[in-house]
């Protein structure tokens, strides 16, 4: 099974101003309402998870951030590789609005359904997570609540992660952020594989003898412009492909007379 995303664009231009980094009772947030205030003046359950708070809890992926987060369940459809959603609350998954430093990761209307597991966590700056309906402000499409995942960074840096585990599986994680004038570039991006084993060593099929493996690659590019002190636009896209080994899942029934 082959499964790709299409590759997703969005440019923005707007006024806005920095996010803030602390965690303090004046820790400000934009997601609320569309307008910087402070986080204990916003009256919906608020949270917000820090770069810090994501390395401290050693997070393999946003699933793994998104499950720490109160009233938050994660569904995967099967084991790695498989598409997971997002519920808030009880609600459905598409009542759940992501966004991506402001911008909707998916339509409303359509599926409003995203696999946040398809983002590099290395990327990911600051979330903030607004719990309950926020339909008054962002639509239908936030009838559960609303995650606004921030990648936006000053800092030039440039880090790699590596893991390696059993059945040979590998994680490479990375990111380089680059500033060039009023001009930051931005790369991104993350392979995972394995090779699996085998999950029907009693299979009369010779094509389900071998192990069932999983590989991923996803990739990130972005590039954001300062045109003056209250002006600034951005240009993002990523896309990703994974692949999983399957067998033909034949089972024998046996009768006894």
């Amino acid at each position: 099974m082959i499964k790709k995303a299409t590759l997703l664009t969005a440019f923005s231009v707007t006024a806005f101003s920095a996010w803030a980094q602390d965690t303090s009772p004046d820790t400000l947030v934009v997601t609320a309402n569309r307008f910087q205030q402070p986080v204990n003046s916003v009256l919906a359950p608020t949270d917000v998870v820090t770069r810090e708070d994501i390395q401290r809890w050693q997070s393999k992926d946003l699933n793994d951030v998104m499950r720490r987060l109160p009233g938050v369940d994660i569904s995967q459809s099967g084991g790695m590789g498989k598409s997971s959603s997002l519920y808030v609350r009880g609600t459905e998954s598409r009542h759940v609005l992501v966004l991506i430093d402001g911008v909707p990761m998916a339509r409303a209307g359509i599926s409003n359904a995203i696999d946040i597991g398809q983002l590099p966590v290395s990327l990911v700056q600051r979330i903030e997570y607004i719990r309950g309906p926020r339909s008054a402000v962002y639509g239908s499409g936030a009838i559960g609540g609303v995650v606004n995942i921030i990648t936006m960074s000053n800092d030039e840096k440039s880090q790699i992660n590596a893991g390696m585990g059993s059945d040979g599986y590998q994680t490479y994680d990375g990111i380089m952020n680059k500033r060039f004038g009023d001009t930051i570039v931005t790369a991104a991006g993350a392979y995972e594989t394995t090779r699996g084993f085998n999950i029907q060593p009693d299979s009369p099929y010779n094509g389900d003898s071998d192990r069932d493996g999983y590989r991923n690659k996803l990739f990130w590019g972005g590039v954001q412009h300062k045109f003056n002190d209250n002006v600034s636009g951005f240009f993002r896209g990523y896309g990703y492909t994974a692949n999983s080994d399957y067998d033909q899942g034949f089972i024998w029934l046996c009768w006894r007379q």
